[in-house]
């Protein structure tokens, strides 16, 4: 099956200390589907994409070779097969025009007239993501595993036996350590708002949603306090024009 054109994002993988790159549309929905739902069935691919069963058996072949992913026996049928990712995401290069980032550009510029009243370390970060983002290159993958890292070592601390009292401690934590001002939206589902929000309020307008660590932070904690893996969604951010970032936490 011919790859797409380069105007494609390149999605970029890791195992074993090697890299692999994907560009095919098709490749990298059913590598997103394994990531969030595996071990997955064939009928289930069958379903996400809505291709055939011998267009699927072809991408799934060349996944396995490419070892992105591996067949495993169903654990609920052993005498079936599920698919399961192998590899991880790393992040994606896309084409890109270098531009969209004058408004932080001008902020940098309005932020070094006031340089005594800043401090660049807390923008470094920021800067890098831009320049990054300027290349084309996104890292968020990258980014939100060191959230969940962050969220992993923190969790002991922030998890307590009810849900009020894990959001408590969370609105705390963001609060003491500048990450922004939490408030809960919803229980159910369960949505986080987070004004003023540390990731975000520097970022240029327009240039995607860019809570990446929050994200991972949220998820290691709350998949601690459920004692299972959760997804966590960033369903609006500031870049975007809102008012606060909100993070959707959701159970399988």
């Amino acid at each position: 099956m011919p790859e797409p054109d380069s105007k494609q994002p390149l999605m970029i993988y890791s195992k074993n200390g090697t890299v692999i790159t994907v560009r095919s549309p098709i490749r990298n929905s059913i590598l997103y589907l394994l990531a969030e739902e595996g071990p997955v069935s064939f009928a289930r691919i069958m379903e996400y994409t809505g291709l055939s069963k011998s267009t699927v058996s072809g991408y799934l072949n060349t996944l396995v070779m490419r070892n992105l992913i591996s067949v495993v026996p169903d654990p609920r049928d052993a005498r079936k097969k599920t698919y399961v990712i192998t590899a991880s995401l790393i992040g994606n290069i896309t084409p890109s025009v270098q531009n969209g980032t004058s408004d932080f550009r001008e902020l940098i510029r309005q932020a070094y007239a006031k340089y005594d009243k800043i401090d660049y370390k807390e923008i470094l970060p920021h800067i890098i993501k831009v320049a990054l983002s300027e290349a084309g290159i996104n890292i968020d993958p990258v980014i939100t595993r060191g959230g969940e890292i962050l969220g992993q070592a923190v969790a002991v601390y922030l998890v307590a036996d009810t849900l009020d009292k894990t959001l408590a401690n969370i609105t705390e934590f963001w609060n003491h350590y500048g990450f922004g001002e939490v408030k809960v939206r919803s229980l159910d589902p369960l949505q986080i708002e987070v004004y003023q929000c540390y990731e975000c309020m520097i970022m240029p307008k327009d240039s995607g949603k860019n809570c990446a660590i929050s994200c991972g932070i949220l998820k290691a904690i709350f998949s601690a306090y459920y004692n299972e893996k959760v997804n966590v969604e960033e369903i609006q951010c500031m870049t975007e024009g809102y008012d606060c970032c909100c993070m959707k936490i959701s159970r399988p």
